[in-house]
């Protein structure tokens, strides 16, 4: 086989010949198989069955060396595979870094190793990385295109998202199932403290339930399923969440009326700010951030499985949706 770097060997007769530098390529195949005297390649990212927040997968390793030269002009091969180890696809690039192409299932685990090549030879495989695929969302709406996904109910678009220009505007969006498990995300801005405190009213960023009840007042009131997010309007940063999960009773008992009422909350609330709100849930209970911050948290041990589950922007139901709010970057998925 031949070396990777060639010698020049000078002729003299007063002088032996210069050795030629030790070959980067094994006469025979290593005990792995490798025939390329290199270091193997790392595993970098994604790795440790890191779950991707983006549907689009880059694989990064970091560079093998030769053993007895450096600058050698490596490729490398990169192997996605299943847990059952079958393989899904393989690439050999020029690169420590390569996207995969091949699709993917959601949410699922996969594995991948990287090792260097030189012209017909190869070195040593690194060791395994995985990763967790995406689940993608239920719910993608960016509202920035002046268009929703969902169903409109007054309302109009800007450049900024959708804007509520009234107590019953809306967005609703309906799911096929209801979401036991999730997360919801959005962006607000263009509302400040107490919006509600001319029309004597608690005016609510979001709400959810059955839709078989938004059309009535008295039905979404009562039903067992309701749920909305509020800003008092008697406490500059007061907020409310009434979060029943199959009751409607008062004691906050399991399932039933999970509400928490606060006079204060830390957050100040400006027109020219952006908000960001994440609502988790489960089994176990929710909680809601805002820009990061909990701000609710409760306990149950029941899921929230309304029949016809809806998400509404707003809360038309109770014509207490905010005037003049803009949202944007609605999103939803599974845990």
């Amino acid at each position: 086989m031949y070396a990777l770097i060639a010698g020049t060997v000078a002729c003299s007769s007063s002088k032996p010949a210069t050795p030629v530098a030790p070959s980067n390529v094994t006469p025979s195949s290593a005990p792995d198989g490798s025939t390329l005297k290199v270091t193997p390649a790392s595993i970098q990212s994604p790795n440790f069955d890191q779950k991707l927040t983006t549907p689009v997968v880059t694989l990064t390793a970091g560079p093998a060396t030769g053993q007895f030269a450096s600058g050698l002009p490596l490729q490398y091969r990169f192997e996605v595979r299943t847990s059952a180890n079958a393989l899904v696809q393989e690439a050999l690039v020029g690169s420590t870094t390569w996207q995969v192409t091949a699709n993917l299932l959601p949410n699922t685990r996969y594995t991948w190793r990287v090792r260097p090549e030189y012209q017909a030879d190869a070195g040593p495989w690194s060791g395994v990385g995985s990763f967790i695929t995406l689940d993608p969302f239920i719910i993608d709406d960016p509202l920035t295109n002046f268009r929703t996904v969902g169903r409109q109910v007054g309302g109009r678009f800007t450049g900024e998202g959708w804007q509520s220009l009234g107590t019953t505007d809306a967005i609703d969006y309906d799911l096929a199932t209801p979401c036991r498990d999730c997360r919801l995300e959005f962006d607000a801005t263009n509302f400040g403290p107490m919006e509600g405190f001319s029309i004597q009213r608690d005016v609510k960023w979001l709400s959810m339930g059955d839709a078989s009840t938004f059309s009535s007042f008295g039905a979404f009131r009562d039903h067992p399923w309701k749920m909305h997010l509020v800003q008092r309007a008697d406490f500059p940063t007061g907020m409310e969440i009434i979060w029943r999960n199959g009751g409607n009773n008062d004691g906050g008992g399991d399932p039933g009326d999970h509400r928490i009422k606060l006079n204060e909350t830390g957050v100040t609330f400006s027109s020219s700010r952006v908000y960001h709100f994440q609502l988790d849930w489960n089994k176990e209970g929710y909680s809601i951030l805002i820009n990061g911050v909990e701000v609710f948290e409760d306990g149950w041990d029941y899921w929230y499985e309304p029949a016809q589950h809806r998400i509404s922007l707003g809360c038309y139901p109770r014509g207490e949706s905010f005037t003049g709010i803009v949202y944007r970057n609605i999103t939803l998925k599974k845990h």
